[in-house]
């Protein structure tokens, strides 16, 4: 074994994410996206920056959900460690699920994400245009059509997942392992999709920005400050702001994931059985901890920037 990471390392690590950081921020992330659906289904679901902000918040807290049954699992799973065999091959079945089971919730979170970024940079290009061309029906069947294509894709992915059970003579305990999934076109996939989220929210963050700057420095020259124009100004630039913000967070926290679906492609033995699992498993926690933060925050980005999402969250 030449992996860099001991076993009791490891252990510690696991403590510290998934029985502490890991499962508080899910239990937050429920609530708070649970919160984010409600609002913005009061708030109305027309215009499409409510509609995809409300799918976001969907994904949000399905992904949530995964994630502290999986936290829930790993704290079971090593603490009724006397329990019956049985018992402990049921929990591990858990995990593992709830691994794999992320992915689906996540392709979708990843793709609302992208749709928004890349809607609200067309409407700063092509203000005119895109009202009438990306109305709400077509972002939203752009990101069910997107979110479908993934999903089956991960769904072929994982048809021929298998179960097998391996005992360790030295501890005379026995291990559930899966094998058979398409690893290679997993690993391209998801690494494919991660990169490409990245690279057009970065660019569309760098756009929007720019613009921001702009109409700012632009505002402060001709506005009077109570016109019709510099009102709905002033409302478009907290709806940039507020995407923005989310894309910013949504970047920061979905690189370490990236990394590790970039890795796994070029590292075979950075995988559950090889000599850096130990590495994978961390690597696992650590991303995991990034994207719950990532759905944690959204709700404070948007009470600061979105008056709408105030108010109706105000009077809830």
């Amino acid at each position: 074994n030449t992996s860099l990471i001991s076993d009791t390392i490891l252990d510690l690590c696991g403590l510290i994410f998934k029985l502490v950081l890991n499962p508080t921020l899910g239990i937050a992330d429920v609530c708070s996206n649970v919160i984010n659906i409600a609002v913005f289904f009061k708030m109305g679901l027309g215009d499409g920056v409510t509609q995809n902000f409300f799918i976001l918040s969907i994904s949000d807290c399905i992904t949530s959900v995964v994630a502290v049954t999986n936290s829930a699992a790993y704290i079971l799973q090593h603490t009724f460690t006397s329990a019956g065999e049985t018992i402990q091959l049921e929990i591990q079945r858990l995990y593992w699920a709830t691994v794999f089971a992320v992915s689906f919730p996540l392709n979708v979170s990843t793709i609302t994400t992208v749709v928004i970024a890349v809607v609200r940079c067309c409407c700063v290009a092509m203000p005119l245009r895109v009202k009438f061309v990306l109305t709400a029906p077509r972002q939203l069947a752009a990101i069910l059509i997107s979110s479908a294509a993934a999903i089956a894709v991960l769904l072929y992915v994982f048809t021929p997942l298998e179960a097998i059970y391996l005992k360790n003579p030295q501890t005379n305990k026995t291990y559930l392992v899966y094998i058979g999934y398409r690893w290679t076109l997993y690993t391209v996939f998801c690494g494919t999709i991660f990169f490409t989220s990245v690279i057009t929210a970065t660019v569309c963050v760098i756009i929007l920005s720019v613009n921001l700057q702009r109409s700012s420095k632009f505002r402060e020259k001709t506005a009077s400050g109570t016109s019709n124009s510099d009102q709905d100004g002033r409302k478009e630039t907290r709806v940039v702001k507020t995407v923005v913000l989310v894309t910013v967070v949504f970047i920061v926290c979905l690189i370490p994931h990236f990394l590790f679906s970039a890795v796994k492609i070029f590292i075979s033995e950075f995988s559950q059985r090889g000599k850096y699992r130990n590495e994978n498993q961390l690597f696992l926690m650590m991303s995991e901890t990034l994207l719950l933060l990532n759905a944690n925050l959204n709700v404070y980005i948007y009470l600061l920037f979105n008056t709408r999402y105030h108010v109706t969250f105000m009077a809830l």
